[in-house]
């Protein structure tokens, strides 16, 4: 069954919509759960604001600050400080950032970034 208001598909069991909480029966069982809380679809931080702080920040991990993933950006933060005068460490967090700048499109709570 369809759910005729976001076209979710559903058990045939299902009082309500797994995807909006839409009733899909006249009748409620006993024993019908509330719906879930709808989560939002989209992310509120934005893709381009990430990929601009990644390019001019990107080595002290503020990107990462940005989009709500605080580990990354505290390891990009404390290698790149604690080892900078290093080449090598440099090189591997440059790679680092173009790979997630390239590869992340979800902030920290795995909603996709508008």
């Amino acid at each position: 069954m369809f759910c005729s208001k976001c076209g979710t598909r559903n058990d045939d069991n299902n009082f309500r919509c797994t995807g909006c909480g839409n009733v899909l029966h006249a009748e409620a069982p006993a024993s019908a759960p509330a719906p879930a809380p709808a989560r939002p679809a989209r992310s509120d931080k934005s893709r381009v604001a990430y990929i601009l702080l990644g390019l001019f920040l990107g080595m002290l991990g503020i990107h990462n600050f940005y989009a709500g993933h605080g580990g990354r950006g505290v390891a990009q933060l404390l290698i790149t400080l604690l080892t900078g005068w290093l080449i090598v460490p440099l090189v591997i967090v440059a790679l680092w950032v173009l790979i997630e700048l390239v590869a992340t499109d979800t902030d920290g709570a795995g909603l996709p970034m508008s």
